[in-house]
């Protein structure tokens, strides 16, 4: 069996999980659509969401959000997994990477973690925003060795509490492109973080609100257009909601596949 939740957060927002009870097994998925939050410090907390998985039979997947530390998740061994790469933290949690197209359970899934975070604080926002133009190119981490100057404004840290990383960068998409061309452009799921411009609008968002997303956005948007699949699940948005037919939000709700 195959299962899909939204943002679990570390372990935040894993009580959902307890109304599964004892009927995952060994057999069985979990897939979580991103904010997964198993690389963040590296140390106390990362230990209690492995403990806490560790505890389930279940095979945790899960596709990255936007609240990841990317400098721990992107250093680990990059192998192939179901057809597309992944990263694997272990002999339960694996990281299904963005652009791929997986085949579990005879179903292909089409995994694009990756969103702009919401909660940047002024400060950040601002720099983001004036650097725009070498947002996939500027050294970040020259960046954050020089970020006391923005610290009285209540805003997160790159490299510290907020990754440049968290949205996808042109290859990425081109990786992503390809790797659907290459199944005729039809999967039977698409599994994202974060959603289309048609999505935000209809819950009265604007898409571009963060500028560092549109190409994001925007390839989401050809996805609508260009790829035939059956559903389309994400996270993000903390909602649990059926925008139509072949589109879900999740939070708390659990669905099987």
């Amino acid at each position: 069996m195959i299962y899909i939740t939204g943002d679990t957060h570390g372990t935040y927002d894993v009580n959902k999980i307890f109304k599964l009870k004892n009927a995952l097994t060994e057999d069985d998925y979990l897939i979580v659509l991103g904010d997964f939050g198993v690389c963040w410090d590296n140390n106390g907390e990362d230990n209690k969401v492995r403990n806490f998985w560790n505890r389930h039979k279940c095979k945790v997947l899960f596709i990255d959000g936007n609240h990841e530390n990317f400098d721990l998740l992107n250093a680990y061994h990059v192998s192939e997994w179901h057809g597309g790469k992944v990263h694997s933290l272990g002999k339960k949690i694996t990281h299904l990477m963005r652009g791929q197209v997986f085949e579990i359970e005879g179903k292909t899934f089409f995994t694009m973690g990756g969103a702009a975070s919401h909660d940047c604080g002024r400060g950040l926002d601002d720099f983001i925003t004036d650097n725009l133009d070498q947002y996939h190119t500027l050294d970040w981490n020259a960046v954050s060795k020089n970020w006391n100057r923005h610290l009285n404004r209540d805003c997160r840290i790159p490299g510290r509490s907020w990754w440049a990383a968290e949205v996808p960068n042109p290859d990425e998409i081109a990786e992503a492109k390809a790797n659907l061309a290459a199944v005729g452009n039809r999967v039977d799921f698409v599994l994202t973080h974060t959603v289309s411009s048609r999505i935000y609008r209809h819950l009265g968002f604007s898409p571009t609100e963060k500028p560092w997303n549109t190409g994001l956005i925007e390839f989401f948007d050809w996805i609508e257009d260009n790829v035939e699949f059956e559903h389309w699940w994400f996270g993000h948005l903390h909602q649990d909601f059926v925008y139509d037919k072949r589109h879900t939000g999740f939070y708390d709700a659990i669905k099987t596949v």
